[in-house]
């Protein structure tokens, strides 16, 4: 685990200064300022698109998220799905500055963010699963580690958190009058439970007096299953096909001039490993494009430019939802029908025991990837860019209409991605509400009867997923 230096040798001195130390962390971690808004910094050469594929601190958001403003439906519980902060390329050489964040106050934010999370009142709210044991709380403040995250990814979680608790504190679901349970759930890598982590310390930390204890449970699947309703041991060898399939399908049907361009691009030696569109992009963003730095030129006259990149975008998105469409040509529907079910399958968990237990409200939280959340957009028929950028979040919003004494018909759901409602384009809300909302028994009904009929399975009765899906 990463602490100061400042917290070990204050270790050696008497015990009021100990205390001292805790108080000062509790109040850094309670003040933590992201500076949003701010002008961006040297970002004025970077697209739009791109800043937001970073996400850069200073940006800010406004999102649907929160609340509906109607009076006879209460807000019962939230569950978040989101991809992990801001990464170093998953290949590339160590190096030990190029990773602080790039603004100066940003850079003493994560100082008192790493105060926090060191201190022992933070690690006593927050437990984990043993698996985490030996995984670091919080990333390098300025080392670039292939797949790990930045600083600034954690802040960004930090931000995320804050800006979450602004639209639900209010809530019902922090009522005095409820109890309120919390789940939290990582798949095993340093980058999402790292993220995992920081979106806590912002969103529920705040609330330790009254907010239970909270525990990170180690998923074994990038898909967040920690029930074998929804294990599938072959996922990963699916997974890996899939990706083979991805890079096939780019060198034999994506357009030649990407082709021929992203072949020359790999004499650069930042590049060279780079086969796959989506690495490209990888090391775009990784070693220019969050790092504030110019795109590279490579050979005589060649450059990469922000055109390239804006194309090779596109078809990461239009091939991903081609090889999907296209059935048992590719493994791609059957993967992700199986990847999807994972959340899904806990939502629905959710929506029984929010049925069953009146005076409880829910908060399920998933620290992922881009392969959690592409697989369960595609599924619910959400249109989005693959991959999913940065800090990239589905907020599923539960709510009960309190007047309605059938207790399968009371419980509604929204869906947000990315701060956009997007119920509407939901696949299995075929009636939605006047007030936006979709009934619960449709997502129930979806993943009982209809999530794997493009698989022939039509039942999801005890056992047919192991038996006729995951096989």
């Amino acid at each position: 685990m990463n602490k100061f230096s400042t917290i070990l040798f204050y270790a050696a001195i008497p015990t009021v200064f100990n205390v001292q130390m805790r108080d000062n962390a509790k109040k850094l971690g309670d003040e933590i300022t992201i500076n949003v808004g701010d002008p961006p910094v040297l970002t004025g050469r970077i697209p739009q698109e791109w800043i937001e594929m970073c996400e850069f601190l200073e940006r800010s958001w406004q999102g649907d998220e929160g609340p509906i403003d109607d009076t006879g439906y209460r807000l019962r519980g939230v569950a978040i799905a989101f991809r992990h902060g801001e990464r170093s390329p998953m290949k590339s050489a160590n190096d030990k500055n190029a990773c602080a964040p790039f603004r100066e106050d940003d850079r003493r934010d994560f100082e008192q963010y790493r105060l926090l999370v060191g201190n022992e009142d933070f690690q006593f709210f927050l437990r984990h699963d043993a698996k985490f044991k030996t995984f670091p709380w919080a990333p390098s403040g300025s080392e670039c580690s292939p797949g790990q995250m930045t600083a600034e990814g954690a802040l960004q979680h930090v931000k995320l958190g804050k800006y979450m608790r602004s639209k639900y504190a209010g809530s019902n679901i922090f009522s005095q009058e409820s109890h309120l349970n919390v789940s939290v759930t990582s798949s095993q890598f340093n980058r999402t439970f790292q993220s995992a982590i920081a979106f806590t310390s912002s969103f529920l930390y705040p609330s330790r007096a009254s907010v239970p204890q909270i525990f990170v449970r180690a998923s074994n699947f990038t898909f967040m299953c920690t029930n074998v309703n929804c294990q599938c041991d072959l996922a990963k060898q699916w997974r890996l096909r899939y990706e083979e399939e991805h890079a096939n399908y780019f060198l034999k049907r994506s357009p030649e001039h990407l082709r021929i361009f992203a072949e020359s691009l790999r004499k650069h030696p930042d590049f060279s490993w780079a086969i796959d569109p989506l690495q490209v992009v990888d090391v775009a963003l990784g070693k220019y494009i969050c790092r504030r730095r110019p795109l590279p030129c490579f050979g005589k006259e060649s450059c990469l430019s922000y055109d390239f990149l804006n194309q090779l975008l596109n078809e990461t998105s239009v091939r991903g939802k081609i090889m999907f469409d296209e059935g048992l040509r590719y493994i791609s529907q059957k993967l992700h029908l199986v990847e999807a079910h994972g959340v899904l399958f806990h939502i629905t968990e959710t929506v029984r025991k929010l049925r069953k237990f009146a005076h409880t409200n829910i908060i399920q939280i998933f620290s992922g990837h881009d392969v959690m959340l592409a697989p369960l957009l595609r599924v619910m028929g959400v249109p989005f860019t693959d991959p999913p950028h940065y800090v990239s979040h589905l907020i599923v919003e539960f709510y009960e209409d309190v007047g309605n004494p059938s207790v399968k018909d009371a419980l509604h759901l929204r869906f947000i991605y990315n701060g956009v409602d997007v119920t509407k384009n939901v696949i299995f809300c075929e009636m939605i509400l006047k007030n936006g909302l979709c009934p619960a028994h449709q997502l129930e009904e979806f993943l009982h009867s209809r999530i794997f009929a493009p698989l022939g399975v039509v039942s999801m009765k005890e056992g047919v997923f192991s038996k006729d899906v995951c096989r």
